[in-house]
This record gives C-alpha cells, structure tokens and sequence, in this order.
C-alpha cells in the first residue's frame, strides 16, 4: 500500500467531512471512495473491465447511426 499526503485549504477540508459524514464515510475513505470510482469511470483501475469514456462515447454513437435499410 502506498501513503500519499494531501494538503487541503480550511474550506476544502471543511467541505471534505461535510461531504464524507453525509455518506456516512471518514474523510480519508470518502477520498478513496472517489477516486476509485474517478479512475473506474477512465478506464485505468486495473482488472475493472471498464471501457475508456472516450471508447464507450465513440461506440454509443457508432450504434445509435441508422444501418441505412
């Protein structure tokens, strides 16, 4: 596991326990929370099987094209 240190402003860090205590989380897990999912969405959390936004977006609308018949 790696330790990375986040430096937040008073209002930031104000609005993170807010935020965290509205779902019921620690401010630390709420982060964790959030940027799973952020990198989910991306496709870069390894073994999700999540296609990239940009790939789902250009294959959606590749289908959604009339086939012309």
């Amino acid at each position: 596991m790696v330790r990375l240190q986040v430096v937040l402003d008073s209002t930031e860090a104000n609005a993170l326990n807010r935020w965290a205590a509205s779902e019921l989380r620690e401010p630390r897990d709420q982060i964790r929370f959030v940027l799973r999912q952020a990198l989910k969405e991306r496709g870069l959390l390894q073994g999700t099987g999540k296609v990239p936004a940009t790939e789902a977006h250009e294959t959606a609308t590749s289908n959604d094209k009339p086939s012309g018949k």
